[in-house]
């Protein structure tokens, strides 16, 4: 528990550091976040830019991609320069390195709750929402998160290693968002591509729990050899980077 009261504390911490000085404060991320699945609500609904060959309802196909991805990109970007940015706290405490590795967790987990109300909201309002998978729904984003988590331990190192690798982790966000199934339906060779993403397992088993009536478009066995190699990399982290790391703080 004293654990947990200091996480919360550095969590509060964190975001009082990102939003020092912003007139909306921590509240202008959620907007942010709102604002841009609007976006591109706008362009492929509105404006019609879609593949007509997708599944009966498109619109809870793109609402729940964008909900499942945002805040994995958040943590993907956020967790990868955690350590940097808390360098001068890390010298000065004995919390250890893994216990800030969880704050963009924790914030991970409060931005994909908060984003999925009005897009549950609206998914109930059209009935295309699987009452029974709200809360499944949740837990495969919790379990997603938990699983980019491997990765990060060792991206958040090699960040201190490398002084600086956000750049480039945004511009990997980026491929990485495009090579999933988000705002496009699989056909193709487009989908044996998608199979090759770490990514897409997870957020196809988050369609299928949260949409009523989803067909599963990926088998998920596929996931295996990501989720082995990302556990791999994980243990990189923990054995070989640990003592380097303490010495480059």
């Amino acid at each position: 528990m004293e654990k947990l009261s200091i996480l919360w504390a550095l969590v509060r911490r964190d975001y009082a550091l990102q939003y020092a000085g912003s007139f909306l404060g921590i509240s202008w991320m959620f907007l942010q976040n709102l604002v841009l699945i609007s976006l591109y609500a706008l362009v492929f609904l509105v404006l019609n830019l879609r593949n007509p060959s997708t599944q009966e309802d498109f619109t809870a196909y793109l609402l729940t991609g964008l909900l499942f991805w945002i805040p994995i990109q958040e943590l993907l970007v956020r967790g990868t320069g955690i350590l940097t940015d808390n360098r001068s706290l890390l010298k000065r405490s004995s919390l250890g390195i893994d216990l800030f590795l969880w704050i963009p967790y924790v914030q991970f987990l409060i931005h994909s709750f908060v984003t999925s109300i009005p897009v549950f909201l609206y998914l109930a309002y059209s009935g295309k929402l699987n009452l029974m998978g709200v809360v499944f729904g949740y837990l495969v984003l919790v379990l997603s998160g938990l699983y980019l988590m491997l990765l990060l331990h060792y991206l958040s190192r090699l960040n201190i290693l490398l002084k600086d690798i956000s750049p480039l982790i945004r511009l990997v966000s980026q491929l990485i968002f495009w090579g999933i199934p988000v705002l496009y339906y699989p056909t193709g060779y487009l989908k044996q591509w998608n199979e090759w993403n770490p990514f897409t397992i997870p957020l196809d088993v988050f369609r299928t729990t949260v949409i009523s009536g989803f067909l599963p478009q990926f088998d998920w066995f596929h996931i295996l050899p990501f989720l082995f190699f990302f556990f791999l990399v994980y243990l990189l982290a923990k054995r070989k980077f640990q003592s380097v790391i303490l010495d480059h703080l």
